[in-house]
């Protein structure tokens, strides 16, 4: 599950001076005693502060992109969090007066790495992970929007996006022939991938379904776990800076993208988030195959020479999605 992957942005190095200055404003004047920059993630940048007096952590978030990536999370975060497990935002700033970039502080959650429970625990584990990831999906995508789209910090779409096959085509095209990404993979896999999406790209006009709240990078790396006696279930969604309007199979396929086909976790996956409400038909798999497609081939076209480890998984995972059943 990405592992070995280069961050695609450096870390942002922040020591007690800078992060006291940088909450001065946010936590009632109270002083940084213990901080941790927080290892996941490949793009963004978070420490995990303790205040003097307090027993209760924060987390201070550096976005890597511009103020509306940050508005966006925000806004996400206050429209799902009746529903769906994520931290609350306490405090945004998207001025760069302060500081350079935007940058929030957070309710800390508690929990392990949904990617941790699946190295380290039983199959029981798994399928209670599985089950409460799967109900978690189904809430995520209970919100729907009239179009298809990125979403702006506000939710609102100004520029839709069509679902049908025509931009699949061209995007696959594009990053096959004209970017990286056809260089990486080799003349033999690229017509693979061609042939593949060719083949399929009218399962895309079958499938008319409602825009629905994809997270986008939905997978053990975001997802926070918590063992309680019933087994392990579901303390909070993180990260929804690419999170847009689509089809649900994007998720889909995200989290199962390590998965073997038939897995105990894909089986009690599936099931619950069918059971809460989750809308699949029986073509969900190729799907979610040709949605992938979509993310992998753009990842790959934003490799460069110093990503091997993630050149390497990228075209291992593209070879296993065109291959025939």
């Amino acid at each position: 599950m990405k592992e070995g992957w280069e961050r695609t942005e450096q870390h942002i190095s922040l020591d007690f001076k800078q992060l006291n200055e940088l909450i001065k404003p946010v936590l009632s004047g109270k002083r940084v005693i213990a901080a941790e920059r927080l290892s996941t993630g490949y793009s963004n940048s978070n420490y995990k502060i303790f205040l003097e007096g307090s027993e209760t952590p924060y987390v201070v978030r550096l976005f890597r992109g511009g103020g509306e990536i940050a508005q966006k999370e925000a806004a996400i975060a206050k429209l799902v969090r009746e529903t769906v497990p994520v931290a609350d935002y306490i405090y945004l700033d998207t001025s760069c007066c302060t500081f350079d970039k935007a940058w929030a502080v957070l309710e800390w959650k508690e929990g392990f790495l949904l990617r941790d429970v699946l190295k380290t625990g039983s199959i029981e584990d798994a399928a209670a992970a599985a089950s409460s990831v799967g109900s978690v999906l189904a809430r995520i995508h209970s919100f729907t929007f009239t179009e298809s789209g990125f979403l702006e910090k506000d939710l609102s779409i100004v520029h839709p996006l069509a679902m049908d096959d025509g931009p699949f085509i061209s995007f696959i095209e594009k990053c096959l022939f004209h970017s990286p990404c056809g260089k990486w993979l080799g003349d033999e896999l690229t017509e693979q991938v061609r042939s593949f999406c060719q083949t399929h790209r009218s399962i895309l006009l079958e499938s008319m379904d409602t825009p629905v709240l994809v997270h986008s990078d939905f997978n053990g790396l975001n997802i926070l776990m918590r063992n309680e006696r019933d087994g392990y279930s579901v303390s909070a969604v993180l990260d929804w800076e690419f999170a847009f309007s689509w089809r649900r199979h994007v998720d889909i396929a995200n989290m199962l993208r390590y998965e073997e086909d038939g897995s105990v976790f894909e089986q009690h996956f599936i099931r619950a988030y069918q059971e809460n409400g989750g809308v699949l038909n029986g073509n969900w798999k190729l799907l979610s195959r040709l949605e992938d497609l979509v993310a992998l081939c753009d990842m790959l076209s934003h490799s460069t020479v110093d990503s091997p480890n993630r050149i390497r998984d990228l075209k291992h995972l593209i070879a296993r999605t065109v291959q025939p059943d």
